[in-house]
């Protein structure tokens, strides 16, 4: 029956690749055709995409046109439960695609990422053909999913990293087998014992790993580098992140030259920038696309580098890929929104970059207070993102609380409009020198939206909305589960 089942799970996999049933061929008892190395490996190449709708907004960066709140003020949804930081809101009920026949949560899409895609592709090794080094590859490509899903259930569900308490903190299930009808035991592992295996596999799989992966969407050695000095960073073990990230930087440290790529009057790339591009490590994006960037932000883009040693001449040519509304937007005048589609920028604000590597490594630096080598990988990173930048005239703030706080900041213009802001709110409010009690006066515009009164929206540090509840189909499905929280 378990055999059985690992094929369903494949078919189901399989059938994500709807422009590749080539590979799918069922035979009249009911087998799979999908015999080699190379095809398992293509599973991995229609995994592009993330819905993180569960805690988009949930964050400072994001803005939403006041009048989408406005027609459903009184009777929130989820978007803007999430914008003005509503407690009282049923995430476990009204989670992305809970209620529907259709769609899944965020929770369940990684589930099914791990489940029916790297376990059942880690199970059948012994089925598979083609060369040893192949099927290697392959199997280490698939512990490499499984931890970059683990990564994000457990930043997500569960309480951020404390070494004191994560032996006893409660996690999210660890789901190690492609068996639709087994249930993990314990329902849920401790965090410790959840970034254990994130940790145990990024370490199996590294050895095994191409330098150079077939797609973006595939783990290779200097993405699998760069996710253990991000698990090193949210635990942190500062050394143990520098280390990792060095073996990142040592195999790929090139940049997008934003500077000259972009085009300030067109707001676009002058080329089209895709997901094949030099920085992009492992590519993974968002399946909404999160237009609007409040007036924080923006003004945090605009501020330049004028405190670091730069001109009014240096400018954040980021900020050229956004424009001002059109002023039947309600707020026009406190929004920027994106401008490129897809097709001229593959924006790649889920997965992992060469410029997160330079800013881990600038942070870890900073931390321990050698801020001559922070300065020396923040080096390419502002120098591919900002006009007019020189280097020799940088300077970085002399305390480590304040160059710490200077390259938070750049993270936050860097990694914008994906998941990264979220994750990062959660992992420095555990640290006083670096939390951050979240606040929006909305409208921004009073005149703009009369029904919703204006008044200020606050993300507390230790909010429960920075840990989701599990969706109740799940809660359903498996009565041992309990969501977690801060107690």
């Amino acid at each position: 029956m378990k055999s059985k089942n690992i094929i369903y799970s494949s078919i189901i996999a399989l059938s994500l690749l709807t422009s590749c049933n080539k590979w799918l061929d069922l035979q009249p008892k009911g087998k799979i055709l999908l015999n080699s190395a190379e095809e398992y490996g293509m599973l991995f190449d229609n995994i592009t995409s993330y819905d993180i709708a569960d805690i988009a907004y949930l964050s400072d960066e994001n803005w939403i046109n006041a009048q989408t709140v406005s027609s459903v003020w009184g009777a929130p949804n989820l978007t803007t439960a999430n914008f003005l930081f509503l407690t009282e809101y049923d995430r476990s009920l009204n989670a992305s695609g809970n209620s529907g026949t259709n769609g899944t949560t965020m929770y369940q899409t990684l589930y099914q990422r791990i489940a029916k895609v790297a376990n059942t592709i880690i199970y059948e090794k012994d089925n598979m053909s083609g060369t040893t080094a192949e099927k290697a590859n392959v199997i280490a490509e698939s512990k490499m999913l499984r931890a970059f899903a683990y990564f994000i259930l457990i930043n997500t569900y569960a309480k951020p990293y404390d070494k004191a308490t994560a032996a006893t903190d409660g996690g999210v299930a660890l789901k190690l087998d492609p068996y639709i009808e087994t249930q993990p035991n314990p329902a849920k592992s401790t965090i410790a014992e959840v970034y254990q295996q994130i940790e145990t596999d990024i370490n199996d799989a590294i050895p095994d790993l191409n330098i150079n992966a077939k797609t973006p969407y595939r783990f290779n050695k200097a993405a699998a580098y760069a996710l253990k000095a991000k698990v090193h960073l949210f635990k942190k073990e500062y050394e143990e992140c520098i280390a990792a990230a060095l073996q990142s930087y040592q195999l790929n440290h090139q940049t997008y030259d934003l500077v000259n790529l972009i085009n300030a009057s067109s707001n676009k790339p002058s080329t089209p920038i895709y997901a094949t591009g030099e920085e992009n490590l492992f590519f993974a994006t968002t399946e909404s696309n999160y237009t609007y960037i409040g007036q924080e932000l923006i003004d945090l883009y605009r501020g330049g580098l004028l405190t670091n040693g730069q001109t009014s001449t240096v400018k954040d040519s980021r900020l050229d890929l956004y424009k001002q509304p059109a002023s039947t937007v309600k707020d026009y005048k406190f929004m920027l929104a994106w401008v490129p589609n897809a097709k001229e920028f593959s924006v790649n604000n889920v997965g992992l970059t060469t410029t997160e590597v330079m800013l881990m490594l600038a942070e870890c630096y900073a931390r321990k207070g050698q801020f001559e080598l922070a300065k020396e990988y923040l080096k390419p990173y502002l120098q591919s993102r900002y006009r007019n930048y020189s280097h020799n005239s940088f300077t970085l703030p002399n305390s480590v609380e304040n160059a710490v706080n200077f390259v938070i900041g750049e993270r936050r213009k860097e990694l914008v409009r994906g998941i990264n802001r979220f994750l990062d709110l959660r992992r420095l409010n555990a640290e006083s020198a670096y939390q951050k009690v979240v606040s929006r006066l909305f409208p921004a515009d009073p005149m703009a939206t009369p029904n919703v009164p204006q008044q200020n929206f606050v993300l507390p540090v230790k909010s429960p909305l920075y840990i989701l509840p599990f969706p109740s189909k799940v809660l359903e499905n498996d009565p041992r589960l309990t969501s977690n929280s801060w107690q």
